[in-house]
């Protein structure tokens, strides 16, 4: 079969025989049709459309590091930005190493007339894919030699542990045709039944809030670090999100003679640890991980809360996602945070974790990590005091160390 593709022949032939079973991305109409099947035919968690390109990459590293495999991630080249921070910080084989394959609608390719936008940032894509070290091919014209290249891209995202791209031009697809019953007739339904019900998921949050606003809040977040790791079970998984978060959890290991293992530091992306999270999630069975614990600040949580949204709308079950909200940047100087605290409180309420719990004291925050269970998704917003400890320790391992001590925890 020549171009264009039928989507099914697509997929069947191309990317399940290459073991591609997780599909994360933002739209493009370069890629239409292939996204229209992936939308009717893959459930989530295993296609989730995400908020930003940034929160497919996450996703995907972090079901790599569940499972070894390589997951998919669809962009649009104007979208390869928003995707740079979790590939250049994250993923890139100079820092955690972990391989995605990227598939990037090539809108504005020269001599295809485009709008503005694109024809401005089209032509400097294959440059861009270079100057970041992300090794690309483009879509060949037929089926057979598209599954040699999408084979030859992902065994080089392995041995050189990696992200890869696949370009592709407008046209490569053609429109794929909803069946009936399929995703978007589910989503639909879903809607309606919203409409019909008084409490929807997530509406409510319990509110355990006893120093806030008038007292001096009693909790740091080197304590909250700590109760994540007594209250966790052998089999359990910890990901910390980046700055003190990750250098707490470290330090609070290495006192009490804990080996590395099965704690991953998102050393960098900020505010894809729960992303990075989730995608762990998706590969790992309830019986291998009862839970998987994020620990996140309350910067990275509101940077790409547009992503955290989503997940704990159609993401896995079983995480529980505690962040630690003191208001301010604090590895970069405590300069504060632009929302106000009952701002931020509201936008939590309105997300559609299966249980949301807000806290300041140790009894409240015992409380809300004893509920935690494998069927549910729960947020536990902290409140804590500033401060840290005077002097945090940074792992001495690499970031690729940090990486292959996690996997090797899951063998």
């Amino acid at each position: 079969m020549t171009l264009p593709f039928v989507p099914t022949e697509f997929f069947t032939r191309v990317l399940q025989p290459n073991s591609i079973d997780a599909v994360f991305g933002v739209p493009d109409s370069s890629l239409s049709g292939l996204l229209s099947f992936f939308a009717d035919t893959l459930s989530p968690p295993r296609h989730i459309v995400t908020a930003n390109e940034g929160g497919a990459i996450a996703l995907a590293a972090g079901y790599h590091l569940a499972t070894k495999r390589v997951a998919l991630c669809y962009l649009q080249n104007s979208g390869l930005s928003n995707a740079l921070s979790p590939l250049q910080s994250l993923a890139s084989n100079a820092v955690a190493a972990v391989p995605v394959l990227l598939m990037i609608g090539w809108r504005g390719k020269p001599g295809i007339k485009d709008e503005p936008q694109h024809a401005l940032i089209g032509p400097h894509l294959l440059e861009n894919l270079e100057a970041n070290k992300i090794p690309y091919e483009h879509i060949p014209e037929n089926l057979d030699d598209a599954h040699k290249v999408v084979t030859g891209l992902i065994a080089k995202a392995l041995t050189d542990k990696t992200p890869v791209a696949l370009v592709v031009p407008p046209g490569t697809f053609v429109p794929h045709q909803v069946q009936e019953g399929g995703q978007p007739e589910k989503q639909l339904e879903r809607l309606t039944l919203y409409e019909q019900v008084a409490a929807p998921k997530g509406a409510g949050a319990s509110t355990w809030l006893l120093k806030y606003p008038d007292q001096p809040l009693p909790l740091t977040r080197e304590m909250v670090v700590r109760s994540v790791v007594e209250r966790r079970q052998s089999n359990d998984i910890v990901v910390s999100s980046l700055g003190g978060t990750s250098r707490e959890l470290y330090m609070v290991l290495q006192e009490q003679g804990k080996a590395i293992g099965r704690e991953f530091f998102v050393l960098g992306a900020m505010g894809h640890a729960f992303g990075v999270a989730s995608g762990i999630r998706l590969g790992q069975s309830p019986s291998q991980a009862p839970l998987v614990y994020c620990v996140d600040g309350d910067g990275s949580f509101l940077m790409h809360a547009g992503n955290n949204a989503v997940l704990a709308d159609v993401g896995p079950t079983g995480m529980v996602h505690v962040v630690v909200y003191n208001g301010v940047h604090s590895s970069t100087g405590n300069q504060p945070l632009s929302l106000r605290l009952e701002a931020y409180l509201n936008l939590a309420r309105g997300m559609a974790y299966t249980h949301k719990f807000f806290v300041d004291t140790t009894q409240g925050l015992d409380r809300a990590l004893d509920l935690a269970e494998s069927a549910a998704t729960i947020l536990v917003l902290v409140l804590v005091g500033p401060g840290q400890s005077a002097n945090l320790p940074r792992p001495t391992e690499t970031a690729e160390q940090l990486k292959d001590l996690f996997m090797q925890s899951l063998v």
